[in-house]
């Protein structure tokens, strides 16, 4: 009834929630550690995800499903799809834009994934609207989102501890009743999720999307001079954008990107060598030192992980 996987890899726990299409990027220091509890009752999927090293995570799910965030700890730097995140947000994950969200450092959040058909009968009309537009942030009254917080939690417990009353269909059935209720009390209706018009935001996207292409289509990687001119800013406009915005610089961000293409051929790569040069690592003390402050491991650790598995 209860799952509980634990990762010490940001990507791998990316790819864990199925049908999500996403990918972490890993920003904070230090040796990754998160884990995802789920439960599924009547088609509804439940997740509670923690994470405990700040994530630049990007992604897409399918037309048909609406995913709700509920922010139980994400206290600190955060933003999502170009608004800061608060606590009494739901975060609207679906849409066909796809989502980005920067958690903190000490990220815990709840999930909620719900079919089509669940959608559109708590929202007849207004169902096919979230589910199609634009993921982002929908303030709530707290007196009303707490109670739907509780009930999640409520379901953990009760999966944990006493699995065998799921045994039969009705409790399951009960408890999606009950969660649609407090979700029909948020009154979601018609509501949609405005567009991002921070400018800074902006420039960290397309940063990001430049450098992600560049790794796909040749495996470079722009210069950050490169990278102003394609987005037609100076270099001194799109430092206060990543700070503002990731609390870094785009130099840095742009190496952990970096970073992030070793550790993945890691997993596969003839030897540590040869995945750091073909990322654009010369040298090779220096890349060790920053692959440890970022993954806090050396890239020999990694590396010899995965020829083991």
């Amino acid at each position: 009834m209860l799952q509980l996987d634990s990762f010490q890899d940001a990507e791998e726990q990316a790819a864990a929630l199925t049908g999500w299409d996403q990918s972490y990027l890993q920003v904070s220091g230090g040796r990754f550690d998160g884990t995802i509890k789920r439960v599924q009752l009547e088609g509804v999927n439940l997740f509670v995800e923690h994470l405990d090293t700040a994530v630049h995570q990007t992604g897409h799910l399918a037309d048909h499903v609406l995913a709700l965030g509920l922010p139980i700890h994400c206290e600190g730097h955060s933003w999502f799809c170009g608004e800061p995140s608060h606590p009494n947000a739901l975060h609207i994950f679906s849409g066909r834009s796809g989502f980005e969200f920067l958690t903190g450092p000490d990220h815990l959040m709840m999930g909620i994934e719900l079919p089509a058909e669940v959608t559109q009968s708590l929202y007849p009309e207004g169902g096919a609207t979230l589910i199609r537009s634009h993921a982002g942030l929908i303030d709530c009254d707290p007196t009303l989102l707490r109670p739907l917080i509780r009930l999640v939690e409520t379901l953990f417990e009760a999966a944990q501890n006493q699995p065998e009353i799921f045994d039969q269909g009705a409790t399951g059935r009960h408890f999606v009743d009950s969660l649609c209720e407090k979700i029909t009390a948020l009154n979601l209706s018609g509501r949609q999720c405005s567009h991002p018009t921070d400018q800074h935001w902006h420039w960290v996207q397309e940063t990001r999307q430049l450098v992600e292409q560049k790794i796909q289509s040749d495996h470079s990687i722009p210069t950050i001079g490169e990278i102003c001119a394609q987005l037609g800013v100076s270099r001194r406009t799109l430092q206060s954008a990543f700070h503002r915005i990731l609390d870094t610089s785009p130099l840095h961000y742009v190496r952990t990107i970096r970073l992030h293409a070793v550790r993945q051929a890691l997993k596969t790569a003839d030897s540590v060598t040869n995945a750091a040069t073909d990322k654009g690592f010369w040298h090779f003390g220096h890349f060790a030192h920053e692959y440890h402050r970022i993954f806090g491991e050396l890239p020999s650790a990694t590396h010899q992980r995965y020829r083991k598995s």
